[in-house]
């Protein structure tokens, strides 16, 4: 990532500087999608807000929730 235009004033980290779970996620999405969303790179620089936007996000999509 490191020869990639700048996505964001806030510095981005490396994947492999992301931990593991982050990484697996982003990974994912990638591999689901063809690309990685800019706004999934900016917000693995602060982990626990990732997390809590996928929680939600899954909370929100689960199809079984009532």
């Amino acid at each position: 990532m490191a020869d990639t235009p700048l996505v964001s004033r806030f510095p981005v980290p490396e994947l492999d500087h992301m931990p593991d779970d982050i990484r697996t996620r982003i990974l994912a999405v990638h591999e689901k999608s063809g690309f990685i969303p800019n706004v999934f790179l900016v917000l693995a620089r602060r982990p626990d807000e990732f997390r809590a936007f996928f929680a939600y996000h899954d909370a929100l999509m689960d199809s079984r929730a009532t």
